[in-house]
């Protein structure tokens, strides 16, 4: 069934996907926003840095495979010196009549190619088998990219509802400090209580313990986002602030249909574009195995040449041989056919990993559509109940200042309100996550940042 739920994308948010045209370090930054966070995270990073070097690794093994391609060519050189022993000098001497030199020297050249006209297609695979790694290398990378992407904005959104509980914490203590004041007054001319003086302080000292929560949970979730940065400080730059975000209006939502988003994740994902790379690299490794079964030709080639007593060589030391070789292997223990069997085997185990990961990433998609449905309906049920708590409050609090509400009352929809509001921020907060989380999950999240190899968004 093709349903269809609303879905978040505000054009701010939109722009915010893009990176920046031109690159930025974090000290350049005053006020930092999702994107820049996640174009410096990219850069940054050291695990995607590492993962670029496993891919220039891969890079490097697709050369060595090109490499058997061509011929081999080795020189080779000896230098070498003698002395017979005395016995044996004086044996020749004994048989031949004449005394010999007993010291002698040897010097021989060579420079030989080979060439392997014929394997089976071995190298053909091989090369093969080494295309197929590095493309698995690149896809590993960007699906670290992708994972990054939302770990940024997990820690950006975290540090964003820490500033939102900080904002409800320091209202709240505003509204007992004035309350604590008119109550002073109200003492101090004799209408008023003690009580109520004391109520309202122990208010304010928990509102300040709030706000001191929330600075911690503010301060761990920027040493956290300056660990996904690559900050060697452990933490961002002094004086930096993050942007604020906004809040979002009902007519601000889209629709999407959920096939729409299983064919983008389909399209994007680089973990499955990762095993589908690994089951050709898996066949091509059975076609390496099979070469086994062929003969092998070769070309080879040689001149050499030798020379006594000194090194000065002419073109008569030298001569020169020319071969075709084949070499046939005719029983190698069933070696070859275990080889084969191992490869078809370990082929079958990445087409059921594929299958798995299709699954998984079906799984994934709905269950981040079903999150931020329920983040969007919970969005705007907390933005109504905080303007009914809100004109509650305000006619509790009209009420105890004519007499006709007691503090307790007071005290309560006080807390009914600050309750409202940190719901709201957590509702906002959470919608923003799963807007994320849904990009994530269908690989959009990656779009911007590869516009060159002609990636496709889901979006309508």
């Amino acid at each position: 069934m093709n349903w269809k739920i609303s879905f978040l994308f505000l054009t701010v948010m939109g722009l915010a996907a893009a990176p920046a045209a031109g690159a930025k370090t974090l000290d350049e930054v005053q006020v930092l926003d999702l994107a820049t966070a996640q174009q410096i995270a990219l850069a940054d990073n050291p695990s995607l840095a590492a993962a670029a070097e496993r891919v220039k690794q891969a890079g490097q093994r697709i050369k060595q495979a090109r490499a058997l391609y061509y011929p081999s060519i080795d020189a080779g050189g000896t230098a070498a010196s003698g002395r017979i022993s005395t016995a044996d000098a004086a044996q020749s001497f004994l048989f031949g009549g004449t005394d010999i030199d007993r010291n002698s020297e040897n010097y021989r050249l060579s420079l030989g190619a080979s060439w392997l006209l014929f394997d089976g297609f071995s190298r053909k695979f091989l090369h093969l088998v080494a295309e197929y790694g590095q493309q698995e290398s690149e896809q590993a990378r960007r699906d670290g990219m992708r994972l990054l992407l939302q770990a940024v904005a997990e820690s950006f959104y975290g540090a964003q509802l820490a500033l939102y509980n900080k904002a409800i914490a320091e209202a709240d203590f505003s509204f007992n400090s004035t309350q604590a004041k008119e109550a002073r007054a109200s003492l101090d001319a004799g209408a008023g209580s003690l009580s109520a003086v004391l109520n309202f302080q122990v208010q304010m000292n928990n509102a300040s313990t709030d706000v001191l929560l929330a600075e911690r949970n503010y301060d761990i979730a920027l040493f956290g986002l300056a660990l996904l940065l690559g900050r060697e400080s452990g933490q961002m730059p002094e004086g930096l602030k993050l942007s604020k975000m906004v809040m979002v209006e009902e007519n601000e939502f889209y629709e999407l249909s959920t096939s729409a988003l299983l064919q983008a994740a389909e399209r994007n994902r680089p973990d499955l574009l990762l095993q589908e790379l690994s089951v050709q690299r898996a066949e091509s490794t059975i076609g390496a195995n099979k070469a086994s079964y062929y003969p092998q030709f070769s070309l080879n080639g040689v001149v050499d040449g030798d020379r006594f007593d000194n090194a000065n060589f002419i073109s008569d030391d030298f001569g020169s041989t020319v071969s075709l070789n084949l070499s046939y292997n005719l029983f190698r223990g069933g070696g070859d056919r275990a080889r084969i069997a191992e490869a078809k085997a370990y082929k079958r185990e990445v087409v059921r990993t594929l299958e798995q990961q299709k699954n998984k990433v079906q799984s994934e998609v709905r269950q981040a559509i079903t999150r931020l449905e329920q983040a969007r309906a919970q969005l705007l049920l907390q933005r109504a109940s905080v303007k009914l708590v809100e004109q509650s409050r305000n006619l509790v609090e009209d009420g105890y200042k004519a007499g006709q509400e007691s503090l307790a009352r007071l005290n309560e929809v006080q807390r009914d309100l600050v309750r409202t509001r940190s719901r709201l921020a957590l509702s906002l907060i959470s919608l923003y996550t799963n807007r994320q989380s849904l990009k994530t999950a269908t690989g959009e999240s990656l779009i911007p940042y590869l516009q060159d190899e002609g990636s496709e968004s889901g979006m309508e």
